[in-house]
């Protein structure tokens, strides 16, 4: 028996619509996914070009040209490099915090003033991107050659391009989950799959989980704010589970196929085909309805790309949960 003839929902990213995430399990819709981003962003496309996308349209961002997309689960960001289409020469004021400034083409971005140093393109389709902390004042980019698509952003890596005129421009951060799916959740038994890979590893927590669409009953994973690690924890009625079983990737930010799978007494974690550790004493959160790109309630928002979910509400055998993390 295959799988996928067990799973109650499973999501891949390649049928979407205005504030929606279609799921191919189960068939009746019951099982799509809402999405919100109030505001318009870009994505690389199947081509390897970057297109524009409508505000509530879920992004299927592509990787490599010829493969499959992943949807694109971004933070809030702001650029504030003006008139971004061809760069020039400008100031940018500068307040301490980290900044990443990004562009595609062959020129040069020299910056001075609140930050020294070089930005040289390497092609007219590469990306090339630098992280400083600068002071407080004026940072001056100085521009030579062929600069397009540039992009200053407060944070420690950068995001997808955000297109601007004579303003800055801010993207909202993409947020998706479903709730009122008791019947597509297992209450006693289940397991609960995603095949990501986290933007960067920034050392914050984001989450997916199953919840009662509150903090006081749900079982969640997440990339840890220990570097590379993943985790899962949980509530009971409002108390954390005493024991979390935590993984160490090589790099996070690679695609890894990872499962939690739970039963009272019986909760493991399992990546990229091995299980990585049991809680053998623990009860489980109750009246789960929600899945969510969060901790349960909103909170620590899944900042990744996502090549598919997968819910079963039976409890896969050590096989099975080897078959589907390989």
């Amino acid at each position: 028996m295959s799988l996928l003839t067990k799973a109650s929902l499973v999501m891949t990213p390649n049928a979407i619509k205005s504030n929606k995430v279609y799921s191919i399990i189960p068939s009746n819709g019951n099982g799509d996914l809402t999405f919100t981003r109030d505001t318009s962003a870009t994505q690389i496309n199947s081509l390897g070009n970057v297109e524009n996308v409508l505000t509530t349209i879920p992004r299927l961002n592509y990787d490599s040209v010829g493969g499959c997309p992943s949807l694109l689960l971004e933070p809030q960001r702001t650029n504030r490099l003006l008139n971004s289409a061809v760069v020039v020469t400008q100031t940018i004021a500068t307040t301490g915090l980290a900044c990443t400034v990004s562009f595609y083409g062959t020129g040069t971005i020299v910056f001075s003033g609140t930050y020294i140093g070089t930005l040289v393109g390497t092609g007219v389709n590469n990306r090339v991107s630098l992280t400083f902390t600068p002071t407080t004042g004026g940072l001056i980019l100085t521009v030579t050659g062929s600069v397009t698509k540039g992009q200053l952003e407060t944070g420690v890596y950068p995001t997808s391009y955000i297109p601007t005129t004579t303003t800055a421009l801010t993207r909202n951060q993409d947020v998706s989950s479903k709730s009122g799916i008791s019947d597509l959740i297992g209450q006693t038994e289940g397991v609960m799959f995603i095949e990501s890979a986290a933007l960067f590893n920034d050392l914050t927590q984001r989450t997916i989980a199953i919840s009662d669409g509150t903090s006081n009953n749900r079982l969640f994973l997440f990339y840890s704010t220990t570097s590379n690690a993943v985790s899962i924890f949980g509530t009971v009625n409002g108390v954390f589970f005493p024991i979390g079983i935590s993984y160490t990737f090589t790099d996070e930010t690679q695609f890894a196929k990872i499962a939690v799978r739970y039963r009272v007494n019986d909760i493991s974690l399992w990546v990229n085909g091995a299980n990585r550790g049991t809680i053998t004493s623990q009860a489980l959160p109750i009246n789960l309805s929600r899945f969510g790109f969060d901790s349960g309630a909103g909170g620590s928002i899944l900042l990744a790309k996502v090549k598919q979910v997968q819910l079963y509400k039976t409890y896969l055998t050590d096989a099975e949960c080897i078959a589907l993390t390989q």
